[in-house]
């Protein structure tokens, strides 16, 4: 796991500059030139597959690369029955991820990453 709260506190306070791997700006949809440099980091998600915490709220799992997204889909299938291509992975950026979870109400599904 990565300390990503402090990590995205530092940039926000242009302490750091966080850099997205190339593999996972293009799965995200950037074309195969683009330079990491000052891209979003992308986040992939499946709204489907929330679990819940010790005190059971829903958390969403959250990951940088598409593949790992893909394995949770298929890991959640093989536990719970269903096809994993009905399961829709979805991208978020960084900076959307934490405004949806710093204005989501209480009783909300959280996230992890």
């Amino acid at each position: 796991p990565y300390p990503l709260g402090g990590i995205f506190r530092m940039w926000a306070e242009d302490s750091a500059v966080i850099i997205p791997n190339k593999k996972s700006i293009i799965q995200a949809g950037a074309p195969p030139m683009a330079n990491p440099m000052g891209q979003q980091v992308p986040l992939f998600a499946c709204m489907e597959i929330a679990q819940e915490d010790e005190n059971g709220k829903p958390v969403l799992p959250l990951f940088f690369e598409l593949e790992d997204a893909q394995n949770a889909v298929s890991q959640a299938v093989s536990f719970d029955g269903g096809k994993a291509e009905d399961f829709e992975v979805v991208g978020l950026n960084l900076p959307e991820a934490v405004s949806l979870l710093t204005n989501a109400k209480q009783e909300t599904t959280a996230f992890q990453f």
